[in-house]
């Protein structure tokens, strides 16, 4: 077994490890950085615009039938087309981002502790049950490689804000669809929706925060000196 300087024992494979970390560079963070929240961004300005016209919509569908138009409608479910275009959108560049920032902290801290592998920067967000909590650790643990003596409170309030968020998404489908189809619920689905659109701008915020907090942070180490 190999002998360090100091004397201290070397696995005999850590110099292919130390190499291949050496090849490899830590990318900038800004572009994903960007799209992520541009995306997240659109995803939030469209929910809100599905909620400040449901209301109305609802009203013209139950005055005048299943046939009936009206700028509301159409605005409706324009938002609910973009919504679903800017979620995917949301997912690819909030995982990308994610994906090359766990690359940097194990390029820049290669002893930094990991509890879950980089894929999960990708399918942590639509694994069932995991999704939960697997993207949670994937940032929390990121940060914390490169700056030990953070606490997780940022990651923790975004995070727990955004499961928040998806719950009262999720209600505020069902009450949707329920005032569309069978005209009920509509008062309730109409404050659901206001409610959720809130707490998805609040997530909005905490994102926006987590992408500028780890992307300074691992900047700060990349040009350190330049």
């Amino acid at each position: 077994m190999n002998q360090d300087q100091d004397g201290a024992a070397q696995h005999p494979a850590s110099a292919y490890y130390s190499a291949q970390y050496a090849a490899r560079q830590p990318k900038d963070l800004t572009a994903l950085g960007i799209l992520a929240f541009a995306t997240a961004a659109l995803a939030t300005a469209s929910t809100c615009l599905t909620a400040s016209v449901l209301g109305r919509a609802v009203r013209i569908r139950a005055e005048q039938g299943r046939d009936a138009y009206d700028w509301s409608l159409g605005l409706y479910y324009a938002g609910e087309l973009l919504t679903s275009l800017s979620l995917l959108a949301g997912f690819v560049t909030g995982s990308m981002w994610l994906h090359r920032a766990r690359r940097n902290a194990e390029v820049m801290e290669p002893s930094g502790v990991h509890r879950r592998r980089a894929g999960w920067a990708w399918g942590g967000w639509v694994t069932p049950v995991v999704a939960l909590w697997f993207p949670f650790q994937v940032v929390r643990d990121v940060r914390r490689a490169l700056t030990p003596l953070s606490t997780a409170g940022l990651v923790g309030f975004w995070w727990t804000l955004f499961l928040v968020s998806e719950v009262l998404a999720w209600n505020s489908q069902n009450l949707q669809s329920a005032a569309f189809a069978q005209l009920q619920y509509v008062e309730l689905a109409r404050v659901a929706s206001i409610v959720g659109a809130a707490v998805t701008i609040a997530a909005l915020v905490g994102w926006g925060q987590v992408l500028r907090a780890v992307t300074l942070e691992q900047h700060q180490r990349m040009y350190a000196g330049r």
